[in-house]
């Protein structure tokens, strides 16, 4: 039986290609990707040649990749456009890039640690300057550049919405009067703990979750989402029942509290402020348009539209997610497919939007989505049992 065969770069060339099919291109820009695409299973094929393997032996998100690049439909593509990669270590060129590339800049990060590194220290002394700065020279570059939110990167856009939302004094005396309390409830509930010991530096940031902690030289580090500074005292003593007594109950509690119209208008203006990018066009299908099929049928188009994503790579088992608190549909680029029927991606969408519309069922703090509501609901979907089968036979495929 031949060894599993490693190809460097397979996944991230697909991802690229899938990316840039989803924009607008010429006929020449078309044809030169479809070439070096080829190109590019040319070379991946030669290589398994030379090992006396297939496409079996590749890890599966490799092979995920390989038949995403072999199964494109350049007659039915928008656009295309993909950046340097190499196969194993042996070059495989990229096409030429006409689309700009992402915008991002350098001192923003050390710039918010040292902003939070000073508010945590003395919030007397707010870095005040610094922020309105940062957030000035942000908006001066986006404006004279014609910068989109589609060209920055996730990063840049929550540090632009932080530096953004911080340089409003009353969103900064905000952070203030919240890190005061967090610091006086959270650095109460790590008494007594061996890891996480107290004293905790606490910064509202973005992040992804509902909280970061880890030790170091400087001590413990705790860090919290920025829209936490609308929480108060008692939502505080909850999120230390959450981190240091892993009490399920507050776990429910801090989850709803991060669903409630404080915590999401906050986060909205941050999102607002940091540019708004969505990705529902694929190479292929075109998630608002699945949306707009699936509302007008099933939700009689009065479901408010939430955020639509492709996620950022291939998935082999999980083809899509929704997320409570971002109000989010992400979807597996695995469904951006010419082998994929549209009415598979409108059941998929269909299912996480059912997940928005049911929410979370809690039974002792912990929350669940798939309940027998959510089933039969789930079954009113027009073509259940074929898409339920597709997914079930692609999921088997794609391991």
């Amino acid at each position: 039986m031949n060894q599993s065969v490693r190809i460097s770069g397979l996944v991230r060339i697909a991802n690229v290609v899938r990316r840039e099919l989803s924009g607008t291109m010429s006929m020449e820009q078309r044809d030169r990707l479809r070439g070096q695409t080829q190109r590019n299973l040319a070379t991946v094929e030669q290589i398994l040649r030379d090992r006396g393997a297939t496409v079996q032996n590749l890890p599966p998100p490799s092979q995920r990749a390989y038949r995403f690049l072999s199964g494109i439909n350049w007659t039915q593509t928008g656009a295309a456009v993909q950046d340097d990669s190499a196969v194993r270590g042996e070059p495989v060129a990229a096409a030429p890039s006409h689309r700009p590339s992402m915008i991002s800049w350098r001192r923003s990060s050390s710039l918010m640690e040292l902003a939070l590194d000073e508010l945590a220290r003395d919030p007397a002394v707010p870095q005040v300057n610094l922020i309105e700065a940062m957030s000035r020279q942000m908006e001066l570059t986006i404006q004279r550049q014609n910068i989109t939110p589609d060209r920055m990167s996730p990063a840049t856009r929550e540090q632009r919405g932080w530096f953004g939302f911080m340089s409003r004094p009353e969103n900064l005396s905000a952070y203030i009067q919240s890190r005061q309390t967090a610091s006086r409830v959270l650095n109460a509930a790590a008494l007594g703990s061996r890891q996480y010991p107290p004293p905790l530096t606490i910064h509202f940031r973005p992040i992804r979750g509902m909280y970061k902690l880890k030790a170091g030289r400087q001590g413990v580090r705790l860090w919290l989402p920025t829209p936490m500074i609308a929480f108060d005292e008692a939502a505080f003593l909850l999120v230390g029942a959450l981190i240091y007594r892993r009490d399920g109950v507050a776990r429910q509690r801090v989850i709803e509290l991060m669903t409630s119209e404080g915590y999401q208008t906050v986060r909205a203006e941050l999102e607002s402020l940091g540019g708004i990018s969505e990705q529902t066009r694929g190479a292929t299908h075109d998630l608002g348009q699945s949306f707009d099929r699936v509302n007008a049928g099933y939700f009689g188009g009065k479901m408010a539209r939430p955020r639509l994503t492709w996620n950022r790579t291939f998935t082999g088992r999980k083809f899509g997610h929704y997320d409570f608190i971002l109000d989010t549909v992400m979807v597996s680029r695995t469904l951006d497919s010419h082998e994929v029927p549209e009415y598979v991606v409108d059941f998929l969408v269909f299912h996480e939007l059912l997940h928005k519309f049911h929410g979370l069922h809690w039974v002792n703090g912990r929350g669940y989505a798939h309940t027998a509501e959510f089933y039969e609901s789930e079954r009113k979907f027009a073509r259940y049992q074929k898409a339920e089968a597709f997914l079930g036979k692609l999921a088997r495929e794609v391991r």
